[in-house]
């Protein structure tokens, strides 16, 4: 079946001289094949699916799971091709496939057991007894042998190697700067991504009020994402937030449960993140309880300013690291203290929140310090958040594909400050 992304993990394999990839990661199994179940949201040591691509396209791209889940195939598949493969290897999990295969006399198979049925005819080989018996069994039969293979996960390759020897190359790092550019696909499906993520945070901010708890707020965006099909970041739905100690709020790196209701002049951080399609939300803007004050109110502005001078540098050939500067520039020519405390990343995104394309560790210091060079079809998230102590914090998040010109924003809420100078019964009530 067609997959542009497919097609750019073939283009990437020619250019790294591998001959074929194996994935068992979800992320990566998703990102190949487009397939996805609830199994791998068990968090689980062991993978329950992979998929094989080979960097030669007369090969078929593979998509390895167990027998009894072809069932979910069919339904990821019944409103278009989802879920795309050109061969199917099967094994059994558990004992769940054995019991499946017995016929129950008492039930009709209907329209799924049709679907799974007509998808049934795309298995190549016998069902195998487990993942890595699967994989090498199809491995061996596209004479795989002696070739050089990227495996994302290492304990595959362990497992693969006394039946087919090869040339190990660790794929994960080789995986992140595949996923980091985008096909068309993918950037169309994250503008409605970042549609739903207007909506978000616009309904985050329409729970904020004096005497709010903080709490109920957060179950109320955790309740909105949910049924809008949004899978929360966590049962708290954000990750930035604030915490109360005895009669300070504090806001806070990462979100700690509130002890007090809300107060005029109370700041608060709406970084609203889930997953939608696949895709995670990543958005952050700043809210106030009452009408803040005129030098807030211009500390926030500067810092609108300086990310937009940020935003005019998300073009391809640019060096994500050159970004800080900028901002910090700015605010210290506007006289803002501590501009020390203004924290800039810029990072990749997509299946996962970061996604920086730089060798493993990528995390620590090197992703803002070392930074990578943006490319077209890229999509960046510009984070800025700065953590000054005198008027308080103030933070702006948004995502950005880029293009051969200027850069395309995915969300479209305004870059302005949140006032929630409203009482409880004029809060606005959006429908899910």
């Amino acid at each position: 079946m067609a997959n542009a992304r497919v097609d750019r993990l073939r283009m990437m394999l020619a250019r790294e001289g591998l001959d074929a990839v194996v994935l068992s990661h979800p992320h990566d199994v998703r990102y190949a094949t487009g397939y996805h179940s609830i199994l791998e949201r068990w968090t689980q040591m062991e993978p329950f699916a992979a998929a094989i691509v080979f960097a030669d396209p007369a090969r078929p791209a593979i998509l390895v799971i167990p027998e009894a889940n072809l069932g979910i195939v069919a339904v990821l598949n019944r409103d278009g091709p989802h879920c795309t493969f050109d061969e199917i290897r099967s094994f059994d999990m558990l004992n769940f496939c054995e019991v499946s295969r017995y016929v129950d006399p008492d039930r009709n198979g209907g329209q799924l057991a049709e679907d799974a049925m007509a998808i049934a005819g795309a298995i190549r080989g016998t069902c195998q007894p487990d993942i890595a018996a699967a994989i090498t069994a199809a491995l061996a039969d596209h004479g795989m042998a002696g070739k050089r293979i990227g495996f994302d996960e290492h304990r595959v390759s362990a497992a693969v190697a006394p039946k087919v020897p090869h040339d190990y190359r660790d794929a994960l790092d080789f995986m992140m700067r595949v996923r980091v550019v985008k096909t068309g696909e993918e950037i169309e499906r994250y503008r409605a991504v970042g549609r739903m993520a207007d909506r978000v945070i616009a309904h985050a901010g329409s729970l904020l009020h004096e005497g709010a708890d903080w709490n109920g707020v957060q179950a109320g965006i955790c309740d909105f994402m949910v049924r809008n099909g949004v899978i929360p970041v966590d049962e708290g739905a954000m990750l930035f937030g604030g915490s109360y100690d005895g009669d300070d709020f504090i806001p806070d790196l990462f979100r700690t449960p509130g002890k007090r209701a809300l107060r005029r002049g109370d700041i608060v951080i709406l970084e609203t993140q889930g997953v939608l399609d696949g895709f995670w939300i990543d958005i952050n803007r700043t809210a106030v309880i009452g009408r803040p004050s005129a030098d807030y109110q211009r500390l926030h502005d500067i810092l609108r300013d300086a990310f937009l001078m940020m935003v005019d540098r998300l073009r391809p050939g640019v060096s994500t690291n050159s970004l800080p500067a900028i901002g910090y520039e700015h605010l210290k020519a506007k006289g803002v203290p501590a501009p020390e405390k203004l924290l800039v990343v810029a990072h990749g995104i997509g299946l996962m929140p970061l996604e920086i394309p730089l060798a493993y560790p990528a995390a620590g210091l090197a992703g803002v310090k070392q930074g990578f060079v943006m490319e077209e079809d890229m999509l960046i998230s510009l984070d800025s958040l700065f953590f000054g102590a005198k008027l308080g914090p103030c933070h702006m998040e948004n995502v950005y594909a880029i293009t051969a010109g200027a850069p395309e924003p995915m969300y479209a809420a305004p870059l302005e400050l949140i006032v929630a100078d409203h009482a409880p019964a004029d809060r606005a009530s959006e429908p899910a």
